[in-house]
């Protein structure tokens, strides 16, 4: 991808082009708790949540969806201040980082439309120096299912830490329309995702 990457990252980046980047990747309050927006705002990002989605989760009670509140925020709190992606000297160190995230993961069970991938999505936005897109795209990339989230994860590892001489110096060249450098990882997943875009 290192030949093709700048022109990926300057085509997806064009405010004249309609992807999400200067929708979906617009932070809000960075320390606060997770908001019904902030589900919402996932849909950018070629999800289908809608109100039935979002408002049971706010809702008082101990069910499934408060549960998965929960787990949602305690990720965004436990990961706010994690170091990069692909600064852990392991997998194994990385996998201990993201516990909470992993937690979040399991507490979609029995909650309607989340899965992995909404997750990913939901918290990527706040958290895009360690969670990782959980995308069909990049996991058809990766060839893993949307249950391997740890793999992915161990594969995009790899593959950043192996390609950080070049991923490194091209990601400073673009800041986000609220002025925050792009992620080594978020860079990774737009270089993936418009990849095997271009070879459908």
């Amino acid at each position: 991808m290192k030949p093709t990457a700048r022109a990926k990252l300057e085509t997806y980046t064009d405010p004249a082009n309609h992807y999400s980047f200067r929708t979906y990747d617009r932070q809000s309050e960075v320390d606060a708790p997770l908001t019904a927006a902030d589900v919402l705002s996932a849909n950018l990002l070629s999800l289908k949540l809608g109100w039935r989605d979002a408002i049971p989760m706010f809702a008082d009670g101990d069910g499934p969806e408060q549960r998965l509140r929960v787990a949602l925020d305690a990720a965004l709190e436990e990961l706010r201040d994690a170091k990069a992606f692909e600064s852990y000297e392991s997998v194994e160190a990385l996998e201990q980082a993201v516990v909470s995230l992993s937690a979040a993961n399991a507490a979609t069970k029995g909650v309607n439309n989340w899965t992995p991938v909404t997750v990913s999505k939901v918290l990527h936005r706040r958290r895009p120096q360690i969670v990782p897109l959980n995308d069909s795209i990049v996991r058809k990339f990766y060839d893993v299912t949307m249950e391997q989230s740890a793999t992915l994860r161990a594969s995009l590892w790899h593959d950043v830490r192996d390609n950080e001489d070049w991923l490194g110096p091209l990601a400073p060249t673009t800041t986000t329309s609220d002025g925050r450098q792009l992620s080594l990882l978020r860079l990774a997943d737009i270089l993936i995702w418009m990849d095997g875009m271009s070879r459908n």
